[in-house]
């Protein structure tokens, strides 16, 4: 490589120096190896990822519910997600009343930087290549001005890569995640932003209504 020749977004969001990409036959061999040939693997095209498929209702336990964001989503713990073996978690964000899936994020945990972007890179390339026909890049730096989110997009679908520093297990840890949404300002990304914040209105106005109802107004 030349030093006029720029890193991609795939190397840059992957390590912080230039990587050489792996070779086609690697990454399909390595399809092969964390799902196996005997699995029919899930297409992202279908709206289908980890075992879930946008759009579709959660029928899990309510305990499954892990927090309740501002916006009156949840965030689900997947009871029953199909995953890579290295992929420990799998969370969906759901609307309050239907549990209408709109987002599926598979996500792992690392000591250091560095192995969160070496594991990064792998599935940048691996799902690059299976999705080859979607737009890849849409990048987003860090504070270090650093690649720390690339997407896949193809409408009305789009795959987010990103990485992030939180406390996890009592310690600061980074987080690669992987996400299957839909196409930001794309009309079922509208549609499902709409029916959230009905529901979430909806359950609102209906427990002020029980709490009201159940209270002892007198004089007040």
């Amino acid at each position: 490589m030349s030093s006029n020749t720029q890193p991609t977004a795939r190397q840059r969001i992957a390590m912080p120096k230039i990587i050489k990409n792996t070779c086609i036959s690697m990454l399909l061999a390595l399809l092969v190896s964390l799902y196996g040939t005997s699995v029919t693997m899930a297409d992202a095209a279908d709206g289908e990822f980890m075992g879930y498929k946008l759009g579709s209702n959660y029928q899990g336990a309510e305990e499954h519910v892990k927090a309740a964001r501002t916006n009156g989503t949840l965030i689900v713990q997947a009871a029953n997600p199909v995953k890579p073996n290295d992929i420990t978690d799998v969370f969906l964000i759901v609307t309050a009343a239907t549990k209408t899936i709109g987002q599926i994020s598979g996500s792992t945990w690392f000591d250091t930087e560095a192995k969160a972007r070496s594991f990064a890179l792998r599935y940048v390339n691996l799902l690059h290549t299976k999705y080859a026909g979607w737009q890849f890049g849409r990048e987003q730096m860090g504070s270090d001005l650093r690649i720390v989110e690339v997407n896949l997009d193809k409408p009305p679908y789009n795959i987010r890569f990103y990485l992030d520093e939180e406390e996890h297990n009592d310690k600061m840890m980074w987080r690669f995640s992987m996400t299957l949404g839909w196409l930001p300002a794309s009309k079922e990304a509208q549609a499902w932003n709409n029916m959230a914040n009905t529901q979430h209105i909806a359950i609102a106005d209906a427990e002020r209504k029980k709490m009201l109802d159940n209270a002892d107004m007198r004089g007040l």
